[in-house]
């Protein structure tokens, strides 16, 4: 499932949350690591230098291992949900912004369902939804 994160602007999220959109995020239950693809590492201005080093590689990428750029941890809000979440950067060509994996889905409390285009997720106000980009 993919999904788009919206910008949030608002006086509550001011220096809290990383003023950014993300489009195009795909939803995989089956990952156990976040990713983010460099292309929208460097669209986000941040820099190598903010990397951390990883020490490991991540298989499913074209049949062969990738070794990652580094480890980043953002904050990502969701609603009034703030996460602090790590992604593995990696230096490949994908048509998503990132993947989420089963981590931030668990994270959120959120239930994602592919048939119906959909993540709910519980706040305090009740539950919240994102839904799917059906193009």
């Amino acid at each position: 499932m993919v999904i788009a994160l919206p910008e949030h602007k608002g006086e509550e999220t001011k220096n809290k949350a990383l003023p950014w959109a993300m489009p195009r995020i795909l939803i995989d239950g089956g990952s156990s690591v976040e990713i983010l693809f460099c292309e929208t590492f460097k669209q986000m201005g941040l820099k190598d230098e903010c990397l951390v080093p990883s020490t490991y590689s991540i298989f499913g990428f074209n049949g062969s291992s990738t070794r990652p750029k580094g480890e980043v941890t953002l904050e990502i809000q969701v609603g009034k949900i703030l996460t602090l979440t790590t992604f593995c950067v990696v230096d490949v060509l994908s048509p998503y912004t990132a993947i989420v994996g089963r981590s931030w889905v668990h994270e959120i409390k959120g239930v994602a369902s592919t048939y119906h285009q959909i993540l709910r997720f519980p706040t305090l106000d009740g539950v919240a939804e994102i839904i799917g980009d059906l193009a």
